[in-house]
């Protein structure tokens, strides 16, 4: 009985060792960015970037040949960097204006004036905010828009104007913001 005990265990051991060879020549072969590095007797694996990882998908992605359907190359870079430099220019309002309060001096009137501005200029980022969430929820298309007074731009992606997007960019402004469209200009990057 001790013999056939022994076999079994053999057989399992085995069939656990070939299951382990094949998860690891599996996972080796799907990473088609896999690079090795050998360094000092230690072998060191890097994985590339896979479509849909979060470090691609604000960057610029090239499709190849394998899905011809996909085929535009798609650049952010403009939106996130236009977006970095307005939320520093709204770090910098803020810090003014919190500047501004501190001080002893400030009349009553001056105070509501600084209140009323404050109050105008969270709304109109608020606006902003809403209007380029709710654009890109109904377009699928990366946009900024800039509201300044009472005048709004909307800046979107290249190629994805058309005559239902304005319409539907223009309904979301004047929604939101109470922004006429007389008053709107709706830009496409070139």
């Amino acid at each position: 009985m001790s013999l056939f005990v022994k076999k079994k265990q053999v057989v399992a051991a085995t069939l656990i060792i070939a299951l382990g060879a094949a998860v690891t020549v599996n996972w080796f072969f799907n990473n088609k960015n896999l690079t090795v590095n050998e360094n000092e007797g230690f072998t060191e694996y890097s994985e590339g970037g896979n479509l849909g990882d979060s470090i691609l998908v604000a960057g610029t992605v090239e499709f190849t040949e394998s899905n011809p359907e996909l085929v535009e190359t798609v650049d952010n870079t403009y939106f996130v960097q236009a977006k970095l430099k307005r939320n520093e220019t709204n770090d910098e309002i803020l810090d003014l204006i919190d500047e501004l309060t501190e001080k002893e001096n400030l009349s009553a009137l001056d105070i509501t004036k600084l209140s009323n501005s404050f109050e105008e200029y969270k709304t109109a980022v608020k606006c902003q905010t809403d209007a380029e969430n709710l654009i890109y929820a109904k377009t699928g298309n990366e946009c900024l828009v800039i509201i300044n007074g009472g005048s709004c731009q909307v800046i979107m992606q290249k190629n994805t104007l058309n005559d239902t997007v304005i319409f539907q960019i223009t309904e979301i402004i004047e929604k939101n913001t109470n922004i006429s469209a007389e008053n709107l200009s709706i830009i496409e990057i070139k």
